[in-house]
């Protein structure tokens, strides 16, 4: 009788802990040194499959680790001192864990992550009208979108009684495509000249491995671009709660 009295009285406390067990929502502690907030709800399905999906926005503001980008970027046309970008991601996953210990241990994801950037573009166009040589910036303002397909591959385990979850990204890697508008508007409105200036700037732009159109009048200039999307995940060390 006492048996079945410690057992009732402990029921509670482990359907709790059961029911709890299956979720947990975690934050990307390593992303936050590039100014992005990624946060994950991941909710256990099996003992090996799981389905999770993750939020990143990063702020609209000046680019992080510019001074790298500068150095991978060859068009000095695009003045990134002046570069302003911000964007969001929602990625939906499948994870499978090859240990029977339920939603821990190695894990392989594949996944699907849709992408948008806020952004703004300075061009940098040499002016001669005046008869003096004359640096002017153009802001191109709008937004890159992409959708893509990818694979991960990480690592987890239960921390702290059970309660806590310790989940590292290894490695992941993923392909789209991607389009393109970016506007900009011009008060007072460009003469010929400027038109001309402008138009021949855009139409050099290399924004390779994307293609690009660019059209300039008087009022407002457009850049279209299309291309291959490619990205990579890792390194990514999450922290959770379980419940």
């Amino acid at each position: 009788m006492k048996k079945i009295a410690f057992v009732l009285l402990l029921l509670p406390t482990i359907l709790w802990a059961q029911k709890t067990s299956k979720n947990s929502i975690k934050i990307n502690l390593s992303s936050l040194l590039l100014r992005n907030y990624n946060f994950t709800y991941e909710r256990s399905i099996s003992k090996h499959m799981s389905f999770s999906l993750g939020f990143r926005t990063m702020p609209y503001g000046e680019v992080p680790m510019e001074g790298t980008i500068t150095e991978q970027i060859d068009d000095k046309s695009i003045n990134l001192s002046r570069m302003k970008l911000g964007n969001i991601a929602i990625t939906p996953e499948i994870r499978y864990y090859f240990s029977s210990k339920g939603n821990q241990g190695f894990y392989v994801a594949p996944y699907a992550r849709y992408l948008v950037y806020d952004l703004t573009a300075p061009i940098t166009v040499e002016d001669k009208t005046s008869g003096q040589l004359v640096q002017v910036d153009r802001d191109f303002k709008g937004k890159i979108t992409s959708m893509n397909g990818g694979l991960m591959f990480g690592i987890q385990y239960p921390i702290w009684k059970n309660r806590m979850v310790f989940d590292f990204w290894i490695v992941g890697a993923h392909f789209g495509t991607s389009t393109g508008i970016l506007t900009a508007e011009f008060n007072p409105v460009l003469s010929t000249d400027e038109q001309a200036i402008l138009q021949r700037e855009v139409d050099n732009l290399d924004t390779s491995p994307f293609k690009s159109v660019g059209k300039v009048t008087a009022n407002t200039a457009q850049i279209n671009t299309e291309g291959p999307w490619f990205g990579v995940r890792g390194l990514g060390i999450n922290l959770g709660f379980k419940f």
